[in-house]
C-alpha cells in the first residue's frame, strides 16, 4: 500500500513539474523577417493597438498562439510581451540575427584574446627576473667550471711532479747506496784471509 501511495505521489509531482515547466522547456524561438520592420499589437489581431516596434531579424520567444486568429504572442529580448502576425515570422535565424550573433562572438573572442594577452604578459613579467637569475647562474656555473678545470690541471701537474720527484729520489738513493758500497769496499778495514786467495 505504501509503495502505491509513493508512486502516486511521485506521479503527481512529475505532472505538476511538467505542466509548470513544459512551456519553458519547449519554448519556441522565432525571428522577424529580414525585409521588414514591424509593429506588434496588444492583442491577437490587427484590430488591437500598436504596442512595440521590432527591427528586422529580431529574435523572439513564442509564449502562446491564438487558435482563432493565428496570431502569436511573443516575448522580445528585452522581456516585453506583445502579439505578432505569424506571416511576418520565420523559424530560421535571419541574416540580421546571424550578423548580430557573429558580432557578439567577435566581441567575445576579442575579450577572450585580450584576457589571454594580459595573462601571457603577466607570465612574461614574472619570467623577466628569472631570466636575470638564470643569467647569473650561467655566469657562476661558467666560473665554477673554469675553477674546476684549473684545479684539475694543477692536480695533474702535482701528480706528474710527484712521480718525477719520486723517480729522482729513488735514483739518488740507489746511486748513493752504490757509491757507499764502493767506498766501503775501497776504504773499509782489512779483509780477513779466508783461504780462498
Amino acid at each position: 500500500m505504501k509503495i502505491i501511495s509513493n508512486k502516486i505521489y511521485f506521479l503527481s509531482l512529475s505532472l505538476i513539474f511538467w505542466t509548470t515547466f513544459s512551456n519553458v522547456v519547449l519554448a519556441e524561438t522565432v525571428y522577424i523577417d529580414d525585409k521588414i520592420l514591424i509593429w506588434t499589437r496588444t492583442g491577437p489581431s490587427n484590430a488591437y493597438k500598436v504596442r512595440y516596434r521590432l527591427e528586422p531579424g529580431a529574435k523572439l520567444e513564442v509564449v502562446q498562439r491564438d487558435a482563432e486568429t493565428g496570431f502569436v504572442e511573443v516575448k522580445d529580448e528585452q522581456g516585453r510581451n506583445s502579439w505578432v502576425d505569424p506571416k511576418l515570422l520565420t523559424s530560421q535565424p535571419t541574416a540580421h540575427q546571424k550578423l548580430k550573433e557573429a558580432n557578439a562572438e567577435i566581441v567575445r573572442l576579442k575579450s577572450s584574446y585580450e584576457e589571454k594577452v594580459r595573462v601571457l604578459q603577466a607570465e612574461i613579467n614574472q619570467m623577466t627576473p628569472l631570466k636575470s637569475v638564470n643569467s647569473n647562474l650561467q655566469q657562476e656555473l661558467a666560473k665554477a667550471q673554469t675553477e674546476a678545470e684549473q684545479s684539475r690541471q694543477k692536480a695533474q701537474l702535482y701528480e706528474s711532479g710527484f712521480d718525477r720527484d719520486t723517480f729522482f729520489a729513488g735514483a739518488a738513493v740507489m746511486l748513493g747506496g752504490m757509491f757507499l758500497g764502493w767506498l766501503f769496499s775501497k776504504f773499509g778495514g782489512k779483509r780477513k784471509n779466508t783461504g780462498w786467495n
